[in-house]
């Protein structure tokens, strides 16, 4: 099965099945609400409700399906297979790793032993990361980092289902780092062809901004970056419409392979 099918159908039935089903149970839109900016859609939300994803009970949303090997996965594991061949060790940040679930489900096909993995996301999540840790969870290979910058110098940044709730711009998220990475992967992009907005998401029983970017300006910020695309795919199982606004169209979710050009 190609690459796009299998990414295709491994999201549709790993995500889709457990969102429509969550959706007739509480009869709430997935996604709610069109906001031009972050600080709009968070100013939405109860004073109580603004940690995000930055709260105990999130690190435990969707856990055991995070840990294992997704439809959208393949072609990041393709990459990073690919990219270990050619160099033969590399040194990696995932950014938004969360309890460093990517090394745990790429290790059965990856060799991790020949990279210097380094988990970087919020604080709630990196405890509960070392805590996963040291109950032998995870793999205890796995470095942990409170800022970007604690990864030191870097081949590759993995950011994967990231963009959609990092409050600042990619590019901010490149300057803090030592030095700009050799390849980056991004994946679950969320991208339409309109203006970025910001809508809310449901995740558990919690509501977290969700961005959705210009496909071409985003497009446009990687080669602003220095960042040329080497490949790109669509994760079909992954588009979405906002239950409440959905005459603005379906989002497309895109993943990318970027080398720094030059």
């Amino acid at each position: 099965m190609a690459v796009r099918e299998i990414v295709k159908t491994g999201a549709y039935y790993a995500l889709g099945a457990a969102v429509r089903a969550r959706a007739v149970v509480d009869r709430e839109p997935y996604l709610s609400g069109a906001f031009p900016t972050l600080e709009t859609a968070k100013a939405s939300l109860p004073q109580d409700a603004r940690s995000g994803y930055d709260s105990d009970e999130m690190t435990e949303v969707a856990l055991e399906m995070m840990l294992g090997m997704l439809g959208w996965d393949y072609p990041v594991l393709y990459w990073l297979d690919r990219l270990l061949r050619q160099q033969g060790h590399l040194s990696l940040l995932d950014a938004g790793g969360h309890i460093g679930t990517k090394h745990h489900a790429f290790t059965p096909y990856l060799d991790v032993e020949q990279i210097d993995w380094t988990v970087w996301d919020l604080p709630a999540l990196l405890n509960a990361g070392r805590k996963a840790q040291r109950d032998g969870i995870v793999s205890d290979k796995i470095k942990f980092a409170d800022k970007p910058s604690d990864a030191s110098s870097v081949d590759l940044l993995l950011a994967s289902g990231l963009l959609q709730y990092l409050d600042i711009s990619l590019t901010e998220l490149l300057d803090q780092l030592e030095n700009k990475p050799r390849w980056m992967l991004l994946n679950k992009v969320a991208t339409r062809p309109g203006d970025d907005l910001v809508t809310l998401q449901l995740i558990g029983k919690k509501r977290v901004p969700y961005q959705i970017r210009n496909r071409d300006r985003f497009e446009a910020e990687l080669f602003s970056a220095g960042y040329k695309i080497v490949d790109s795919w669509t994760i079909e199982g992954l588009s979405h419409r906002i239950g409440t606004h959905p005459w603005l169209g379906e989002s497309e979710s895109k993943g990318y392979c970027l080398e720094l050009a030059g």
